[in-house]
């Protein structure tokens, strides 16, 4: 089991309780939901996942990355209908990648190391030319697993542990997975707490150790509290 019974239930519920808030709710209210929505995964989420605030240091996220990350969220908002294949991940990567030293959509060419620890040792990702093939089987692996909370949890994880491209992987796969999460009926998950910038690492990192239920109770939990905002938000939120 990947989830605790009571977190799955309270998920559905909270989904069908944010169906009905907007099914009736006029265009202020939607628009207050995805304005939320887009501000806190393309502004704030970076901040929290990547930044570190050192005056000695640069910024991992500029506001080009930001912009960018903004513009593939409403890619992703707008196509809920679109098929996810490997032709639309690249093109979520190119989007991310624009104006910037990443060549976009491209599949990399060169060993990659990740920052995930296995046994404590660094993980090392499959070779380039393993690339097209293992995400052909990533795809397939989605597109054949019938629970949507399960499916977008595993291609978040399965193409951080592939690193099809240069960079720009974690982001990509954040993306996808909400991407997955919006076609099913659910709303994208928000990282933009402060304890989560060591949490998801760790999460990450529990899934490549061989617990996967500790990865999905983190990612479980994240969706449920994004959830939780987005109702009180609602709840604030006046119709004109």
């Amino acid at each position: 089991m990947t989830k605790t019974p009571k977190t799955k239930i309270e998920i559905e519920q909270n989904r069908q309780i944010i169906t009905k808030m907007l099914s009736g709710a006029g265009t202020h209210k939607r628009l207050n939901n995805v304005n939320w929505l887009r501000h806190e995964i393309a502004y704030v989420e970076p901040r929290t996942l990547f930044y570190i605030p050192n005056k000695e240091q640069t910024p991992y996220i500029d506001y080009n990355n930001m912009k960018n990350i903004g513009d593939a969220y409403d890619y992703i908002i707008d196509n809920p209908n679109q098929i996810i294949d490997a032709t639309e991940i690249c093109r979520i990567h190119s989007m991310l990648c624009a104006n910037t030293h990443i060549q976009g959509g491209i599949f990399r060419s060169t060993p990659k190391i990740l920052e995930i620890t296995v046994n404590g040792q660094r993980m090392h990702a499959p070779d380039a030319y393993e690339i097209p093939s293992q995400m052909n089987e990533i795809i397939y692996k989605m597109n054949n697993t019938p629970d949507i909370l399960t499916r977008a949890f595993n291609i978040h994880y399965d193409l951080i542990a592939l690193q099809p491209f240069d960079d720009f992987n974690k982001r990509t796969s954040r993306l996808v997975m909400n991407w997955v999460l919006v076609q099913g009926g659910y709303r994208p998950i928000v990282f933009n707490q402060r304890s989560d910038k060591q949490r998801y690492k760790e999460a990450i990192c529990q899934y490549a150790n061989g617990d996967y239920r500790a990865y999905t109770h983190y990612m479980s939990a994240c969706l449920l509290r994004t959830q939780k905002e987005i109702i009180k938000l609602l709840k604030k939120s006046r119709v004109l």
